[in-house]
C-alpha cells in the first residue's frame, strides 16, 4: 500500500484489521435480523460499517442469554444489545434505537396507561427486556408472577394472538411484522392494540477490544454520512403498515 494512502488512513482514523469480526447476535428477529441469510436492520448496518474501514463482519447468532458467555470466553469479539454495565470491555456508538411497546388485543380492551397498568397481566416479553427497559419495568416484572420471557418472538406474538398472555412487550416493527406474517401463515387475524410506555431503547455493540470499537464507530460514522446508514433503514421500514396507538406515554 503507498505511504501516502497509509498516512490517510491513520489520519482518518478508518485503518482497516486484517481479521473479522465475529458478533454475537439475537436469533431471528425481523425485520432486524434474519439469521438464515445474515440480513436485517442490525445485520446490514453493522456489516457495512465495518466494511467501510475494510474490516469483514461475522455474525454469530445464539440465544442472548448465551451471548455474555460467549464474549466472557472470548468465543467472539463483540456482542450486541448490552447495557454498558453489564460487561466488561469497549461500548460502541449507538448503531440503532428500537422502539418497545407494549401490545394487547383490540377486543380484551385493556386501560394501559402506564407502567403500573401491567403489574396484574400476564406478559410475555422479549428476552433480556426486564435488563433494557428501565429500573420501574425490571421491579413490576420481578413481582410479577405471570411475567416471562421468549426468545423466538414470532412465539411471543403468537401467545398474544392466541389468548395465552394479556400483553406482549416488544419492538413495534418486530411485533407488526409477525402480526403479519402469522395472519398471512395461520390466519390469526386478531387486532392489536399499541400501549406507548417506554422511551426508545439505544443499541450499542460491546467489543473486546478498543481498537475494534474504534474501527467500528469510524465506520459507523462513514456510513451515516454517505447515506449507505438511511438507505438500510428505509429497505425495512418503508412498506411498514401504520399502527394505531390507543395512548401516549405519561
Amino acid at each position: 500500500m503507498p505511504i501516502k494512502v497509509c498516512l490517510l488512513l491513520l489520519l482518518t482514523g478508518t485503518l482497516a484489521f486484517s481479521k473479522e469480526a465475529q458478533i454475537a447476535m439475537a436469533l431471528s428477529k425481523p425485520p432486524y435480523i434474519f439469521e438464515d441469510d445474515a440480513s436485517g436492520l442490525e445485520c446490514d448496518i453493522i456489516r457495512e460499517a465495518f466494511k467501510a474501514v475494510g474490516t469483514g463482519f461475522k455474525p454469530i447468532f445464539v440465544p442472548m442469554n448465551r451471548a455474555e458467555n460467549s464474549f466472557k470466553s472470548g468465543k467472539v469479539d463483540g456482542v450486541i444489545n448490552k447495557l454498558e454495565h453489564s460487561l466488561d470491555g469497549y461500548p460502541s456508538d449507538s448503531y440503532i434505537d428500537y422502539y418497545n411497546v407494549a401490545a394487547s388485543l383490540k377486543s380484551k380492551n385493556l386501560k394501559i396507561q402506564s407502567l403500573d397498568d401491567l403489574a396484574n397481566l400476564s406478559i410475555g416479553a422479549f428476552q433480556t427486556a426486564k435488563n433494557v427497559l428501565g429500573d420501574k419495568f425490571k421491579t413490576i416484572a420481578a413481582k410479577n408472577q405471570k411475567y416471562t420471557e421468549v426468545a423466538e418472538q414470532n412465539l411471543q406474538v403468537e401467545q398474544l394472538l392466541r389468548k395465552r398472555v394479556d400483553v406482549i412487550i416488544g419492538d413495534i416493527l418486530v411485533i407488526k411484522y409477525y402480526q403479519r406474517k402469522l395472519k398471512e401463515d395461520l390466519q390469526l387475524n386478531e387486532e392489536i392494540a399499541i400501549h406507548d410506555l417506554f422511551t426508545t431503547t439505544s443499541y450499542r455493540i460491546m467489543f473486546k477490544t478498543a481498537e475494534m470499537r474504534d474501527a467500528f464507530n469510524n465506520g459507523l460514522k462513514i456510513i451515516r454520512k454517505n447515506k449507505v446508514y438511511s438507505d438500510i433503514i428505509s429497505r425495512y421500514t418503508s412498506s411498514a403498515k401504520p399502527v394505531e396507538k390507543v395512548n401516549k406515554k405519561n
